[in-house]
């Protein structure tokens, strides 16, 4: 899709096909987007970006957000972990090879978890919605990566990291991104949220430590 293409879509198409007053039909629209692109990263990430830019993107970010779980002294290998937002599985990879066990991918879409499922038997993967949604266990480590900025609304906001926090098992660890400094609108399926916002509805979890816009965060 070239870049006029995109624009008149995500400026005039999207917003009339997925747009709901100041929301949207998230479930639709992730749906949709997944079978556009495949497995491929650009069907998670910055569709203005190539594939091997995204990449990039992602292997800078995955690597910041695991240094801060080796600073905080989390041990992944033996953790329970919930990743929310699981899409194609770039982080299920990277925990495998990591060799973690315990794993759950929550996604508000179900297209690839057929793949994922066959490509980490061991793996558990659940649809759901993280702003209505939560499961029954408790994790000891949360993954919330490049997720919140869909979540366009404050009172779904609130309420998913709500079940975030009810999922997060005492002295666990979660790391959200993308935090920034000054919280603004963009496009229709686009918010940005501050470290003041995910902290006011994460309440008994203390502030681990922040780099860049990734914000790690211990429930006490």
């Amino acid at each position: 899709m070239g870049a006029l293409r995109r624009g008149i879509d995500k400026l005039f198409i999207a917003p009339f096909r997925y747009g709901r007053g100041n929301d949207y039909d998230a479930s639709r629209y992730w749906e949709d987007r997944f079978h556009r692109h495949g497995p491929s990263l650009c069907s998670v990430g910055d569709e203005g970006m190539s594939e091997p830019e995204i990449r990039e993107a992602y292997a800078t970010q995955a690597g910041e957000m695991l240094n801060m779980l080796d600073r905080a002294g989390v041990g992944l290998a033996q953790a329970r972990l919930l990743e929310i937002g699981c899409g194609n599985g770039y982080y299920s990879d990277l925990m495998h090879r990591r060799g973690l066990t315990k794993y759950a991918g929550f996604d508000i879409a179900d297209v690839f978890f057929p793949m994922l499922r066959e490509k980490f038997p061991g793996f558990e993967y659940v649809r759901g919605d993280i702003t209505a949604d939560r499961l029954a266990d408790e994790f000891d480590v949360v993954l919330m990566i490049d997720v919140i900025e869909h979540i366009v609304t404050e009172a779904k906001l609130m309420s998913a990291l709500s079940n975030v926090g009810a999922m997060t098992a005492k002295g666990g660890v979660v790391a959200i991104t993308p935090v920034v400094s000054r919280a603004r609108h963009s496009l229709f399926y686009v918010r940005f949220w501050t470290e003041e916002d995910v902290v006011r509805g994460l309440p008994g979890f203390e502030v681990v430590e922040r780099t860049g816009r990734t914000l790690l965060l211990r429930k006490s």
